[in-house]
């Protein structure tokens, strides 16, 4: 008896391992998602949020760089923390160029300076992160553009960013990333600030 209900069994077997697999279900086939396309203010705002962790950029305003030397940013989306996120700077053609950053209102102020070659006024410590690292500055030298056989160029990794109201209170810290932890970028100047190493968690 059991001989004959294997022998019945065999070709619905067969059959159903030669038929046709059924075809999913339209709702069943994951969508791809649509990537913004490059230079456009939504990918500008997907790249600007990189730069933080998202508990920050997700509701941090987002802005853009000025068009012309000496012009102002635009702004992408309005925020609500008071943090300010910017995509990578002008000229960035590779993703080893790329550096967006993520700023609060005492680093943004202490950006603000920097950018007119003025003394920074904080008062209080502020951070600002930049998780996709940079394409490369002077440790010594602020305002520097490229690498010079003096100024100790270096591409960081990805890491936050300390400012402090008085400078002095750094002295004595690491002035080298060579240990791998924190250390003063730009030291002796008004605009020196701390750099700490960190792990990616975009």
């Amino acid at each position: 008896m059991r001989r004959v209900m294997k022998l019945a069994i065999l070709p619905a077997i067969w059959l159903a391992a030669c038929a046709e697999p059924p075809e999913p279900a339209e709702d069943a086939i994951p969508a791809a998602e649509a990537m913004p396309a490059a230079g456009t203010p939504e990918a500008m705002i997907m790249e600007a949020m990189s730069a933080a962790p998202p508990a920050i950029s997700a509701s941090a305003t987002i802005m853009n760089w000025p068009a012309t030397e000496g012009g102002q940013p635009t702004e992408l989306r309005a925020g609500t923390n008071g943090w300010t996120c910017f995509p990578s700077t002008p000229g960035a053609v590779t993703a080893a160029d790329e550096d967006p950053m993520c700023l609060d209102e005492p680093w943004l102020a202490w950006a603000n300076a920097w950018a007119a070659k003025q003394p920074p006024a904080i008062t209080r410590m502020g951070i600002g992160y930049m998780l996709s690292g940079d394409a490369g500055s002077s440790l010594t030298d602020p305002f520097a553009m490229a690498a010079t056989p003096d100024n100790q160029w270096t591409e960081s990794p990805p890491h936050l960013m300390i400012v402090v109201p008085d400078v002095n209170a750094l002295a004595g810290l690491p002035t080298s990333p060579a240990g791998g932890g924190p250390y003063v970028m730009w030291s002796g100047t008004p605009w020196a600030h701390i750099m700490v190493p960190v792990a990616d968690h975009r």
